[in-house]
């Protein structure tokens, strides 16, 4: 069920996934942490040193992955 002030606001990200790292078959010294809003799906960097929800990740610019 949508919430009102969901609606007229936008959505607060406060239920997200536990933070999300890939691993690649190599050693990438770039790849990065991130979690997911579980309510509207957007995807944002995560500093896990200083365990902080960072800025939004857009997800055009994020290369697709290969195998």
């Amino acid at each position: 069920m949508i919430n009102v002030v969901s609606l007229l606001f936008g959505c607060r990200h406060r239920h997200v996934t536990r933070p999300i790292t890939l691993i690649a078959r190599r050693a990438d010294p770039n790849r990065e942490t991130y979690v997911a809003c579980l309510d509207c799906g957007k995807h944002f960097r995560y500093d896990p040193v200083n365990m902080r929800v960072g800025k939004r990740i857009d997800r055009d610019a994020t290369p697709p992955m290969t195998r």
